[in-house]
């Protein structure tokens, strides 16, 4: 009889406490604090999925309509939420089973101020693909063109949940964030990142023009006399890009045709500014103006952009030289005579005299070296 009761007594235990913890997870609690993508932000899910950090706790949201019509909110960037629903444990993870999600407070005047705080400054344009629209870097980076001019934006986990967006096509951006300069190059560094107003810019797959202006720098020469790939004289550029040579044809205007004694009988150092246009496989750039490099000796402290001064995601020579106090830096080209030389400067610095031609391109000090020796 004892056993018998005992044994019923723990089963309206475990009862009870199933009941409770059923109870427990139905409650309906409001939640606050960051949300983002749990799978372009957080890298947690497959999928893109809503998730809310409150406190040291992460909350998946369940996937239902609440939260799938919200989601805009989030797959770009993060925002401040409160959340409203019952939580339930799944495999060990906390799930919210939202009933009504918002954004927190008025988060209009809330972001305004805190980009006031943080020195945030608002880029509206047109956001590119570096590498697929404007074909200036070998591997994918969300760019935008601002006033015809183009802005790199920095790698960071806001700018690749956005990149879909604006790889291969083009489409109408506002950023938030801050104006930097890494290894001379000025940079945004994202906050935030979402689709503007306006018309979406169609892809033509057979011919992409890029309207900006845009500046590159590298080898002039004769297309035909020095590169022997023309039956006629005409202006070309070789620029070496991520360590890789790419050659741009230049178009014969005005400009061009011009400028073109300085490289029929000989190869120069030049820079270039003007427009983009893919035909096939051949870039043709449409130049506004053409000049020399300036020729320079440069003596100063080589050292890796990375490595030292962590202002690049990938080693590449520099020159410090100190001008009247001030400390300036030479970026220079991944040429063959600057690659050579990396192992003398990676993880260490060493006084150098190097030889070469300098430009300035959109504030950016490059110098192309030509010979490099230990000071």
């Amino acid at each position: 009889m004892k056993k018998t009761l005992l044994a019923l007594a723990c089963a309206m235990a475990l009862v009870v406490g199933y009941q409770s913890s059923v109870f427990a997870d139905s409650v309906e609690v409001t939640l606050s604090g960051t949300g983002s993508c749990a799978k372009c932000k957080l890298k947690q899910t497959d999928a893109c999925q809503n998730a809310l950090k409150s406190g040291d706790t992460l909350y998946l949201l369940e996937h239902n309509a609440v939260s799938k019509a919200f989601h805009k909110n989030l797959c770009s960037g993060t925002a401040n939420i409160t959340a409203v629903g019952s939580v339930k444990d799944v495999e060990g993870k906390k799930v919210l089973v939202a009933t009504k999600i918002s954004l927190a407070g008025d988060v209009a005047k809330s972001e305004v101020a805190d980009k006031k705080a943080s020195g945030d400054q608002t880029f509206k344009g047109t956001g590119v693909c570096t590498k697929c629209i404007s074909k200036l870097t070998s591997a994918c980076q969300n760019g935008i063109i601002v006033d015809g001019k183009l802005h790199f934006l920095e790698h960071n986990d806001v700018s690749k949940a956005y990149h879909e967006k604006v790889c291969q096509k083009s489409t109408p951006t506002v950023v938030y964030g801050k104006l930097t300069e890494v290894g001379g190059v000025k940079k945004i560094t994202a906050s935030k990142i979402e689709e503007g107003s306006g018309k979406q810019s169609k892809v033509d797959t057979g011919k992409k023009k890029v309207p900006a202006s845009l500046t590159i720098k590298g080898t002039g020469s004769c297309l035909k006399c020095a590169l022997k790939k023309s039956d006629t004289c005409q202006n070309a550029l070789t620029a070496t890009i991520n360590g890789k040579e790419k050659l741009y044809v230049f178009a014969k205007n005005e400009c061009s045709n011009g400028f073109h004694k300085n490289l029929c009988s000989a190869q120069a150092e030049i820079v270039a500014v003007g427009t983009l246009a893919e035909e096939g496989d051949q870039s043709i750039f449409t130049p506004t103006s053409l000049k020399l490099q300036e020729k320079k000796t440069l003596t100063g402290e080589a050292l890796c952009l990375k490595c030292e001064l962590k202002q690049s995601r990938t080693c590449q020579n520099a020159i410090r030289v100190s001008v009247d106090g001030k400390d300036l830096i030479y970026a220079l080209d991944q040429n063959k005579v600057s690659r050579s030389f990396h192992s003398k400067v990676c993880q260490s610095t060493v006084a150098v005299v190097a030889q070469g031609t300098i430009a300035d391109i959109n504030g950016k000090l490059e110098f192309t070296a030509s010979e490099i020796s230990v000071k």
